[in-house]
């Protein structure tokens, strides 16, 4: 019986608050792991607003942070946990829903049947 009381989706969307949580899990899915990366692949981010989402994201066991000593310099990236990679499902199905009823860019159908097959991969559904 599903109680009332209860409401799964709104509590999983207070979870996920913060406007840039699904395109860096997509960021790393897609193989980036340095904060460089995120920024390049998000130009409107501001660099305050990243490392604060990079944060969060740690401290609810979505990623992990990883300080590595390369010489001269330290290097950090940033991994999936478990639990981030029980994302992959929501972000297919965000990115498939964006192509499919909202198709801003205006791609056709064999261009959309394209890169959701990337995007699949990527989030490793395959």
């Amino acid at each position: 019986m599903i109680e009332n009381n209860i409401c799964p989706i709104g509590s999983t969307l207070d979870f996920f608050n913060r406007k840039w949580i699904f395109c860096i899990l997509s960021n790393i899915f897609r193989g980036m792991k340095h904060f460089s990366e995120f920024k390049k692949a998000n130009p409107t981010i501001s660099n305050h607003i990243l490392a604060e989402t990079l944060k969060y994201m740690e401290e609810n066991d979505l990623i992990i942070k990883t300080v590595i000593d390369d010489g001269p310099k330290l290097k950090t990236e940033y991994s999936l946990t478990e639990k981030g990679k029980k994302t992959n499902r929501i972000l297919y199905e965000i990115t498939s829903y964006y192509f499919n009823e909202l198709n801003l860019v205006g791609y056709d159908d064999s261009q959309i049947e394209s890169i959701l097959k990337e995007y699949k991969n990527a989030f490793e559904l395959e």
